[in-house]
């Protein structure tokens, strides 16, 4: 069975994955938000090149693993424990949001993907989903080995 374009172009990319830990949420959430040390967790981000816009906000350039380049905003929330990546432009659109609570760490992902990338939409939320579990494996790896 074949999709339709419409029905192609509709496509989203949409999962949530969440952890629980037991060790400090405030370590977790140090670690999360600090925005230059998101492709240390997050391996398909190859380069992130943003500056703070305003209290908490960054905009720039994020380099995928893949050989594609975007426009990405980052929102911080420390009142929320929320971290939100906006992919504004390129081969990614949507958001990744990512928040600490309660012995939780989740990241709840609503994106699109452009051009041919969307013929495989269904391989690239596995890849994403699987991604994103490991990312937040290396961060809850990393707050275990942190000193408060």
């Amino acid at each position: 069975m074949f999709l339709s374009l419409s029905e192609i172009i509709g496509l989203m990319i949409e999962f949530v994955v969440e952890k629980s830990f037991t060790t400090s949420e405030d370590i977790v959430w140090r670690i999360v938000r600090d925005v230059n040390s998101i492709p240390n967790y997050w391996k398909g981000v190859r380069e992130l090149n943003v500056k703070e816009v305003g209290k908490n906000v960054y905009e720039g350039k994020i380099r995928f693993a893949f050989p594609s380049s975007g426009k990405v905003r980052i929102i911080v929330n420390d009142d929320e424990r929320l971290i939100t990546f906006e992919y504004l432009d390129g081969p990614i659109r949507g958001y990744n949001k990512v928040k600490v609570s309660k012995g939780k760490i989740s990241s709840e992902w609503r994106v699109t993907m452009s051009g041919l990338l969307k013929l495989i939409e269904n391989w690239n939320r596995d890849h994403f989903m699987e991604g994103t579990e490991h990312a937040l494996e290396r961060i809850l790896n990393a707050a275990l080995n942190s000193s408060p």
